[in-house]
């Protein structure tokens, strides 16, 4: 490959912070090679108005940067994993993934320090449906209520007064220089991280050999396997980033641990399992897990929580 390295990128801050980390990462390894972004406005950016769940389906933050990559105008897509389809589109690939961020749910409250702290009936802002299942599980006297836009945007309806607390990714707030006005960091035992929550992936075409050198030279072998494992887990599933699912996989020397939950809407029902392996079988462990919680009408709640 000659000339400089383009990434597609989304625009919001917290996409533009991941993109530069990509850049820096790229041009740490290979200093003599320029790297230079390109900005997508997609779905997601565009409506605001309405909750994720009832936009065109999945990808709404991932298909058309990655599009950008298909159609020859970048060699690669910075994508926050957790959004990326666990289907890729034909003829793309994850290139590469930076290590991995905190992976924790954070609190930010407005009226109380913790989520146990906040009295009956109190408001709390989530955008997911996998929060707000789990924390009416934890609290079903509290009232969700629906949060869109960028950090700053949800930040600033919090202290409008439009909620009495909101729930965010611990790394998004962090990695904005956010991370003061967290109030708690939510234990996973009561909000068990999104898939690949804390990631940042690089998609390529599979087929230009060039840019999946580069990048493989950057990737980071064990947020990989815990990526593949996760998404393995939430694409045998049937499952994407509007269902009330969760995955999280820690890695020990040569074995890795996954953990899962999948809930009702309303957080009433909820099924949890864990399953341990050795690290070169991540997506078989992820599948192996799927298909146990299946069997156990993790499909039904899927389904309802979808309608």
């Amino acid at each position: 490959m000659k000339g400089a390295v383009v990434l597609a990128t989304r625009g919001s801050p917290l996409a533009l912070w991941q993109a530069r980390a990509v850049q820096d990462r790229l041009r740490a390894i290979h200093p003599d090679r320029e790297v230079e972004l390109l900005v997508v406005k997609t779905e997601g950016d565009r409506v605001q108005d309405r909750p994720l769940s009832e936009l065109s389906g999945t990808g709404v933050f991932t298909k058309e940067v990655d599009a950008r990559v298909r159609n020859g105008d970048a060699h690669g897509a910075v994508h926050s994993l957790k959004d990326q389809l666990t289907k890729l589109p034909e003829g793309i690939t994850l290139g590469m993934v930076l290590p991995r961020g905190p992976a924790e749910d954070a609190l930010v409250g407005r009226i109380s320090m913790t989520l146990a702290e906040l009295p009956p009936g109190a408001r709390f802002a989530t955008g997911s449906l996998r929060r707000r299942a789990q924390i009416l599980a934890a609290r079903p006297d509290l009232i969700p209520v629906p949060s869109r836009g960028n950090v700053d945007t949800r930040l600033g309806k919090l202290d409008a007064g439009e909620a009495d607390a909101l729930v965010l990714a611990r790394a998004g707030l962090e990695r904005l220089g956010l991370g003061d006005r967290i109030t708690e960091v939510i234990a996973p035992q009561t909000c068990l991280p999104a898939v690949s929550q804390g990631i940042v992936g690089v998609t390529c075409r599979t087929d230009d050999d060039a840019t999946r050198a580069i990048l493989h030279e950057a990737d980071h072998s064990e947020t990989r396997v815990r990526a593949e494992a996760e998404r393995a887990w939430l694409c045998a599933l049937g499952g994407g980033c509007n269902v009330p699912a969760a995955a999280h996989a820690t890695v020990d020397g040569d074995r890795l641990h996954l953990l899962a939950r999948v809930l009702s809407g309303d957080g009433r029902v909820c099924l949890e399992d864990a399953l341990d392996g050795d690290v070169t079988d991540a997506a078989r462990i992820g599948e192996t897990l799927a298909n146990d919680l299946l069997a156990r009408g993790a499909g039904d709640l899927i389904r309802e929580a979808r309608q």
